[in-house]
């Protein structure tokens, strides 16, 4: 056996022994988010008609979850980023609710009241904006609109129970997020409405 036949019989075995050694440098970028690619013209057009520009650019712009090179993709990252909010606001409300519960003595009960009102909301909100978004892709169509409707006036009934309840740190709090859902679903709407008319 010639010495470069020993070689390139051990090159393999080697490989093998030196990556166990020294691992491969690890790129610090691989472990975030990777954004989809986004088409300006798109966005732009998503987002003319919408109230709050800003945030419907940074919605489509800044998104994780598709690719958004037409108006039907554009509608289906508003709504997908409008139902993880609603998730984590659903999370929250449930975490408050259960610090309050082990609780020996409940210290206000205006406040559990109120968030016990928006977590039944929220359990309503998290599936209206999943059954939208299953709608918009896999039909029928026509309920997306009603979907995202009903997911606004949803995110509004959770404020009106805030509104008529007594404001306590977390309350506030509670309302902060709700009122990010609301505006993230009435974003969902505006681009649906957008691709809607231009179907």
């Amino acid at each position: 056996m010639t010495p470069s036949t020993c070689f390139f019989l051990l090159l393999p075995l080697y490989v093998v022994a030196y990556t166990r050694i020294h691992p491969l440098i690890h790129d610090p970028f691989q472990d975030q988010p990777r954004t989809g690619l986004v088409n300006p013209e798109v966005v732009a057009k998503a987002c003319e008609p919408s109230s709050e520009k800003a945030l419907c650019v940074s919605v489509l712009k800044s998104q994780t979850i598709s690719d958004v090179n037409d108006l039907k993709q554009a509608a289906f990252v508003a709504i997908q980023t409008a139902s993880r909010e609603a998730v984590t606001t659903s999370e929250m409300i449930k975490a408050a609710r259960k610090r309050e519960e082990n609780k020996d003595v409940v210290e206000d009960g205006i406040e559990e009241e109120t968030l016990a009102d928006c977590a039944m909301n929220y359990i309503s909100l998290v599936e209206i904006l999943a059954d939208a978004a299953s709608a918009l892709m896999t039909g029928p169509e026509s309920d997306v609109m009603v979907e995202v409707k009903a997911a606004v006036t949803t995110a509004e009934t959770c404020e009106k129970s805030i509104a008529g309840g007594r404001k306590s740190r977390v309350v506030e709090e509670v309302a902060k997020k709700n009122e990010n859902v609301r505006k993230l679903c009435s974003n969902a709407l505006g681009i649906y409405n957008v691709y809607a008319t231009g179907h």
